[in-house]
């Protein structure tokens, strides 16, 4: 869910401004581009919050997910969207988890975490470097960093009946996926993961094994979308040919668009995803 390479223009990221994101006003970082994207591309980011309320068809109470929760903007998006659920909210970055905390107050139902995700549970020294509305690791710091499975977090703070998981989190989405794997196995959510080569590659991932890995758990139907979050196309976990050729198109961003947003269905949901794919495909007739 970033676009900053459209946006040149730098501010000062130390002054804090006031954003819109639909119905709500959010604190940000000066150079934080979310009301600009909102503003430009009509579908930007919108696909997550309508896929809460589809849920709402199946599971009419139920909890949200949401790691890499940056300024909170995700939660005024699925409210906008007028879904109520309990948002669980988790920003590892210090500088964004200031701000979401401000934001999540004149929100009810939300919960805030300030925690860093990945596959298991370990300290790394590293550092985090804020640019454009989005965090990234380095490792050129001495300082220590606590990662932690999101399984234990749950299990921690008793999270239960969880169905709609989404991780933005650049290129470290799939080691947050195997370290939610019990939770996964669990609670069978929806998953909503951003889908980028270029990052994931950073970090050593093979791009489609996961897909593998989610089909062996019982996934199987799932959804892309484009990065101005336009429904691209629907297919299955097992068609590993046509996985590899959206891998291909994105890799190097040489495509028309840079990497994708992706929902995955747990099998029990199959129907679900039948009707999110049919109302999807009306919503953009």
């Amino acid at each position: 869910m970033k676009l900053k390479n459209l946006f040149k223009k730098r501010k000062d990221p130390n002054a804090l401004k006031q954003v819109r994101v639909e119905q709500y006003i959010l604190w940000a970082n000066g150079e934080h581009p979310i009301e600009q994207f909102l503003n430009v591309y009509k579908y930007y980011s919108r696909n997550l919050a309508r896929l809460a309320k589809y849920i709402e068809h199946k599971y009419p109470t139920y909890h949200i997910i949401d790691v890499g929760a940056n300024i909170g903007d995700t939660a005024a998006l699925v409210r906008s969207a007028g879904v109520n659920q309990h948002i669980h909210s988790i920003e590892g970055e210090p500088t964004y988890f200031k701000l979401l905390q401000t934001n999540l107050e004149q929100f009810s139902n939300v919960s805030a975490y300030e925690a860093f995700l990945g596959e298991t549970n370990e300290t790394q020294t590293i550092a985090t470097e804020v640019s454009l509305g989005t965090a990234k690791l380095s490792q050129q710091s001495d300082r220590q960093i606590v990662i932690q499975k999101l399984s234990d977090l749950v299990n921690k703070h008793q999270i239960s009946n969880v169905k709609l998981l989404k991780t933005d989190t650049d290129g470290f989405d799939f080691k947050i996926l195997r370290g939610s794997l019990d939770l996964i196995s669990r609670d069978k959510p929806v998953l909503f993961f951003e889908y980028d080569a270029t990052y994931l590659e950073e970090q050593g991932e093979d791009g489609t094994a996961m897909f593998k890995q989610l089909q062996e758990l019982g996934y199987h139907k799932m959804m892309y979308y484009d990065n101005f979050g336009k429904f691209l196309i629907s297919i299955t976990t097992q068609d590993t040919a046509l996985i590899q050729q959206l891998y291909n198109y994105m890799r190097k961003q040489e495509g028309a668009f840079p990497y994708y947003d992706v929902a995955v269905f747990h099998t029990d949901d199959d129907e679900l995803a039948d009707r999110v794919v049919a109302q999807e495909t009306e919503f953009f007739k």
